[in-house]
């Protein structure tokens, strides 16, 4: 779920103005994110982000860190139900339109990120690599393999970090209360 809102991130503040790039290798790496579908991937994983939105769960993710949610919510189930869902919508929309406007510029700066990190030999060499039996398994498992170390480091770290997050809870109001303009003192008479 991390994952998915940092990608939608990127995805919201992605320019298309980048440092140009040896056309042979620009060439060579437009060829090779189309025959990774980076395009068909980048979808992918917005589309779960924002399905996520849609269903309320991404609104309530964020909403059960806050202090007293989870009491007003099983107190009224119903009522918290159909308002997460409606903000879910709105956010999914909202989402969708950027990630839709912003796409080609993400792929356009995948294409440049390739271009200038690669040599136009080895962009091909990539490529011819992918269409092997070894590189199409591995385009195959790799988002497997991608979901199993998300899962766990999820499982191992996640919780460990909400809970070292809320220990330092009062620490962290204590410091912003400083940021807080001091109380008058009462008027004398």
């Amino acid at each position: 779920m991390i994952r998915n809102l940092i990608i939608l991130g990127l995805l919201a503040t992605a320019t298309p103005v980048l440092a140009a790039a040896d056309p042979a290798s620009v060439a060579a790496a437009t060829a090779l994110v189309e025959q990774l579908d980076v395009k068909g991937q980048i979808t992918a994983s917005a589309n779960q982000s924002i399905a996520s939105m849609r269903s309320g769960a991404a609104i309530t993710q964020m909403l059960s860190q806050q202090p007293g949610f989870e009491q007003a919510r099983a107190a009224n189930p119903a009522k918290f139900k159909e308002v997460l869902g409606r903000v879910g919508v709105m956010q999914a929309n909202a989402a969708q339109k950027v990630v839709t406007a912003q796409i080609p510029a993400v792929v356009n700066a995948a294409i440049q990120a390739y271009a200038k990190n690669f040599t136009a030999a080895e962009l091909k060499a990539l490529s011819d690599f992918y269409r092997s039996p070894l590189g199409i398994a591995m385009q195959t498992k790799q988002p497997r393999v991608m979901a199993e170390i998300n899962q766990a480091t999820n499982q191992l770290m996640g919780a460990k970090i909400g809970a070292a997050m809320q220990a330092l809870g009062p620490q962290i109001d204590a410091e912003l209360k400083k940021l807080q303009p001091a109380a008058a003192a009462p008027p004398k008479k």
